[in-house]
């Protein structure tokens, strides 16, 4: 029992000895460098159609039809860090040849969602990440073609579409 002692009372002894014998030479720390790049923002509106439209006879772009699909536009972010408000404006120009005007009003389609702009503009919230939203935009006119409107093949109009930050 003695032996054991001693040989326990040994091991102790060099194990202190040796945890002893350590020491610090030097130290030196590293540095974490990283980055989330910032965010980006696209809007783009194309145009799909560019076929002159029959005003007196295509029932579609009569005041009860279902419009005229002229174009698209696309809203995408990537890396947004939050929600953020956007509204989107439509400024209109009468079809217009010589001093006949004739108006429209614009549509927005959002999947099966038909949405007659009467105020020219929308808002949506895109949410963090990287979303995408996209509207089709389809036209039709706010009155039947008077039956006096002067023949022309010149009939243009115009859709600013703008996109801006807030509501």
């Amino acid at each position: 029992m003695k032996k054991r002692s001693i040989t326990i009372i040994l091991i102790v002894l060099i194990g202190f000895t040796l945890a002893a014998d350590v020491t610090t030479v030097g130290s030196g720390s590293l540095n974490v460098y990283g980055s989330v790049g910032s965010g980006t923002i696209a809007f783009t509106v194309q145009q799909t159609n560019t076929t002159r439209i029959d005003l007196v006879n295509n029932t579609a772009i009569q005041p009860t039809g279902d419009g005229i699909v002229l174009g698209n536009w696309e809203f995408s972010a990537s890396n947004q860090g939050f929600t953020v408000p956007y509204t989107v404006t439509y400024a209109t120009t009468p079809l217009t040849s010589g001093s006949t005007t004739i108006a429209f009003e614009v549509i927005e389609l959002n999947g099966t969602t038909v949405v007659t702009q009467s105020s020219n503009s929308t808002s949506f919230t895109a949410a963090a990440g990287s979303p995408l939203v996209t509207r089709d935009i389809a036209v039709r006119l706010e009155e039947t073609v008077p039956s006096g409107a002067p023949a022309a093949n010149n009939y243009n109009g115009s859709i600013t579409i703008t996109l801006t930050t807030g509501t």
